[in-house]
């Protein structure tokens, strides 16, 4: 067994206590192994003026710190798994899928709410996300949703600062965080807001050849949660991998069933197309079979003009 192992992540507050979190799994079966982070700074850390799509939508979080795998300058690297391509780089392959934290979203508000139906009208809603912008457009067409970004206090402090009613983030980011959110309120967003593909979960990624390392992080490797995640990721393999419209896609199982719920949707939240199904035999080509059902049932041409949109730029 190795005696130290080099753990690559961000810098942010969030990325260094999700490694935190993993090196603490591993050490409980590894106690005597050393473990050193070596941060790396991101494109999506450098740019945080223009909007994620603009930079290059899903991976600009991560590409910096695959190349370190890849260039053995670390030994495996930790991400939030909603920011990580379907598709990776070929050498490289997810070791473990730690438990799942909660996958939906919430509502950070100046005001107590018990549904989004308590805004008032053409209130104003911070997201840097079109999938949570489109679904929520969808239910509040009368809304204004204005693009923000940055760490979770600076988003918090947004809210006075550019006159929010409210921000829209991932449960799982508090949960982790335990942020101060005094004197805002929080309303969770789960029959709202379909969550993104992999959310609330983390991805341990290594290189492939190393295979002492694979067999460390099958100890941490979360089975039920590796099924879930995995349907969802085929399902955004089969609709494009680095898509730039609206994606929401979670898969869960209750009493030995699994549902798997899959949705496109334009930016305004005009169209919005979802599909679901159902099954005691879950197996990873489900996520592909949603996936071809939303484009059979999708009329208003959504992927299509997305496509169309990418080639434009």
């Amino acid at each position: 067994m190795r005696n130290q192992i080099v753990v690559g992540s961000r810098k942010s507050k969030l990325a260094l206590i999700q490694t935190q979190i993993v090196i603490a799994a591993l050490q409980k079966y590894y106690p005597k192994t050393q473990f050193k982070i070596q941060y790396v700074t991101t494109e999506g850390d450098r740019n945080l003026q223009a909007s994620l799509t603009q930079i290059g939508g899903k991976g600009v979080f991560v590409k910096e710190i695959e190349q370190q795998l890849l260039d053995h300058q670390i030994d495996l690297a930790v991400h939030s798994l909603k920011d990580v391509l379907p598709v990776l780089p070929e050498q490289l392959t997810i070791g473990a899928y730690p438990q799942r934290d909660c996958p939906f979203d919430c509502l950070i508000s100046r005001q107590p709410l018990s549904s989004i139906w308590d805004l008032p009208e053409h209130s104003i809603i911070g997201t840097s996300s079109s999938r949570r912008q489109s679904q929520l457009l969808h239910q509040r067409p009368d809304l204004r949703v204005v693009s923000i970004r940055g760490n979770l206090d600076s988003r918090l402090h947004k809210i006075a600062t550019d006159n929010l009613d409210g921000i829209i983030v991932a449960q799982a980011g508090l949960n982790r965080l335990q942020p101060r959110i005094q004197p805002y309120y929080v309303l969770n967003l789960e029959d709202i807001i379909l969550p993104a593909v992999g959310q609330g979960c983390l991805a341990v990624e290594c290189r492939q050849q190393d295979l002492k390392m694979r067999r460390m992080l099958q100890q941490i490797n979360d089975t039920r949660t590796e099924l879930c995640v995995e349907i969802e990721r085929e399902f955004l393999r089969e609709l494009g991998g680095d898509c730039t419209f609206p994606i929401g896609g979670y898969a869960r199982v209750v009493n030995q069933e699994l549902t798997f719920t899959g949705l496109i949707a334009t930016n305004d939240g005009q169209h919005l197309i979802q599909a679901e199904t159902r099954t005691t035999a879950p197996q990873p080509q489900i996520g592909r079979q949603l996936a071809q059902k939303l484009r059979q049932k999708d009329q208003y041409q959504i992927i299509q003009n997305a496509n169309v949109d990418d080639a434009a730029l």
